[in-house]
């Protein structure tokens, strides 16, 4: 048991490279955007390919954004309706649950399991009918979250239809599990303005030939 414990923790330990790179890498993207937006646009030809590209950066910049909204929308309209209805079980600690539940929700798959086992062990120290009723509500609510509110949010954001959200998603499990889930719908949202913009280009293209 202690070679498997000191086993657990060193694969553990592979990761925290990661956990330090990856805010470090962040920083300066965020920090140098602009300049790396500049450097990229210096290397395309002057004059209208360009500014197609300077369109289409401006373009994807707004679109990610817009993710990140309809995100945190989801994240606060969980955590709002996971705290009513945990006050309304008389369930102890219900605002702090329903906080955790909002911001796990930014975290695929692994948030709401998480929100599950901790809502039904903080219900089941009163009773095992409350927090069976308790992870009954969680899973209702999940469906509707995941079929029916979140993929209208993150559609009416990034301005894609419903279905194309929900099937983005389920490509994404199946190709790379939860890191999957979570980049489906920047990457459909960054190929849907790419490809706007080839098919605008494209037709300008025709008409100056024209």
């Amino acid at each position: 048991t202690a070679g498997e414990g000191v086993y657990n923790v060193a694969s553990l330990l592979l990761y925290l490279p990661w956990f330090v790179l990856i805010p470090i890498l962040a920083f300066f993207f965020l920090k140098d955007a602009d300049s790396f937006r500049r450097s990229a646009l210096m290397m395309l030809p002057q004059g209208r390919i360009r500014w197609r590209g300077d369109e289409l950066f401006q373009d994807i910049n707004s679109t990610l954004a817009a993710y990140i909204r309809a995100q945190l929308i989801s994240c606060l309209l969980i955590g709002s309706i996971c705290t009513v209805a945990f006050v309304l079980f008389g369930m102890r600690y219900a605002l702090v649950v329903g906080l955790i539940a909002g911001m796990l929700e930014f975290i695929p798959l692994l948030g709401p399991v998480v929100v599950a086992v901790l809502a039904g062990t903080v219900a089941g120290f009163d009773t095992v009918t409350k927090a069976l009723a308790v992870l009954l509500f969680l899973g209702v609510l999940r469906i509707v979250q995941d079929y029916v509110l979140y993929p209208r949010i993150i559609g009416s954001g990034i301005h894609l239809h419903p279905l194309a959200v929900i099937l983005a998603i389920l490509a994404g499990h199946e190709l790379a599990g939860v890191a999957g889930i979570f980049l489906a719908i920047p990457v459909i949202a960054v190929l849907t303005v790419t490809y706007r913009h080839w098919l605008e280009h494209r037709g300008s293209s025709g008409l100056v030939a024209e």
